[in-house]
């Protein structure tokens, strides 16, 4: 009773006309970057140079204009729940406070630092708390869109958070194979059926063993399997990609890579320790000099080859393309990871997503073990795809997948679990 009065979260459904609007916004964001080139042209514009005034100074105007873009749908849901006056008023300030926040640390992040630094873990943090542990948010409002019983809920609060990360881990601090796509190739496919085949094998067994199961399979009606896996697809198994594979993976496996080319520099006299000046996937830099370097070169009488610029230029590879060598040495190199590294990073941010999906209101519930390694193997195989393809649209086909099929057709038990 503590928390529902602490916590405004007003659940509704849809039938009044602002709330339709307010929900159609609150995706708005997740299609643009989903279409291709949308993600690149979001971090040229942020990161451009050139002598106008008014683009100049973009890297201080256009995160507030971000800030304020993302805040419309918020205004619009929460005028639907609430007339003019002082809680409004209040709501609206606490939601752009949380939006700002993000926009704020971009902003004042230094250029050249290494990943997973103070401020990628104030950014990961803000996208947390709304997307597995709500609860905790006891000053931010929510508006909850019911569409269907049992079905997941839009979350206001939850989409905001989700549109907030995209602009900055996309567009203001791009990481690189950060793949909110929608072009799906034919090698994705097959990494897709890899995690299919995966979690057939690894969590039905233990979910067997552990009697996670329940005795009687569900029999749903194709139509509305369809929809539910839809709804399960954009509303929990995206956010949930987003966060753990396309940021807290992707930022564990930046900082090891990025730890294992300083030791080279300092321990195997590497000629030269490339420091990227663009905040993207890595602060040390496997490509080409940067443009200020090149420039600071050719004033130190430095030779400079075409070709460097032309590297430099050219798009940056996928990680299958980065390390072709690796899988085409057979079957069993194409089913692993190239480095230990990438296997540090999906374990770590397997583990975090296991503790995230324990129920921590109450650590002593009895089925609390079964729970946690059945999402242990569950963000193994999720993380194992993402790393494979670097597309977090690709994870999340298969999160919804084996999600639905394990809880609606298998009723597996998630008292437990968030």
């Amino acid at each position: 009773t503590a928390l529902a009065l602490a916590t405004p979260v007003m659940a509704v459904h849809p039938s009044n006309p602002l709330v339709w609007v307010g929900g159609a916004l609150l995706f708005v964001p997740l299609g643009l970057f989903a279409t291709p080139g949308f993600a690149n042209k979001m971090s040229s514009l942020y990161f451009a140079q050139d002598e106008l005034e008014l683009t100049q100074y973009r890297r201080k105007w256009l995160p507030h204009l971000i800030s304020i873009l993302l805040l419309v749908p918020d205004v619009v849901l929460l005028k639907s729940q609430h007339e003019v006056g002082a809680t409004l008023a209040w709501n609206i300030f606490a939601i752009y406070a949380y939006i700002a926040l993000p926009m704020a640390v971009c902003m004042m992040r230094p250029p050249g630092k290494l990943p997973l630094d103070t401020g990628d873990l104030i950014l990961v943090l803000l996208l947390a708390v709304p997307v597995f542990t709500n609860y905790y948010t006891y000053f931010l409002p929510d508006v909850e869109l019911k569409i269907h019983d049992g079905w997941p809920k839009i979350s206001m609060l939850q989409l905001t958070a989700i549109n907030a990360g995209l602009f900055v881990f996309s567009g203001l601090r791009p990481l690189r194979d950060f793949g909110f796509t929608i072009l799906l190739n034919c090698r994705d496919l097959l990494r897709i059926l890899t995690g299919f085949a995966l979690a057939a094998a690894l969590l039905l067994p233990t979910g067997v063993a552990l009697d996670h199961f329940g005795h009687a399979p569900g029999r749903p009606r194709l139509e509305w399997a369809v929809a539910h896996l839809l709804v399960i697809f954009v509303l929990v198994s995206l956010p949930q990609e987003i966060l753990f594979r396309g940021v807290i993976q992707n930022l564990l496996h930046a900082r090891l890579e990025s730890s294992a080319e300083l030791k080279k520099y300092t321990t195997e006299s590497q000629e030269r320790l490339r420091l990227s000046s663009y905040p993207g996937y890595n602060a040390v830099s496997n490509m080409e000099e940067s443009e200020d370097e090149k420039v600071a070169g050719q004033a130190a009488d430095e030779e400079i080859d075409p070709e460097e610029v032309s590297a430099f230029s050219s798009p940056y590879k996928e990680f299958q393309d980065l390390h072709s060598r690796f899988y085409a040495r057979g079957v069993c190199c194409w089913l692993a990871l190239p480095t230990c590294r990438d296997w540090g990073a999906l374990f770590i941010s397997s583990i975090l997503y296991a503790l995230a999906m324990v129920d921590h209101r109450a650590w002593d519930q009895q089925h609390n073990g079964e729970v946690f390694v059945m999402a242990l193997l569950f963000g193994l195989i999720c993380g194992y795809v993402w790393r494979q393809t670097s597309k977090v649209t690709a994870s999340a086909i298969v999160h919804a997948v084996v999600y639905y099929v394990g809880v609606k057709v298998l009723r597996a038990n998630v008292n437990a679990a968030l």
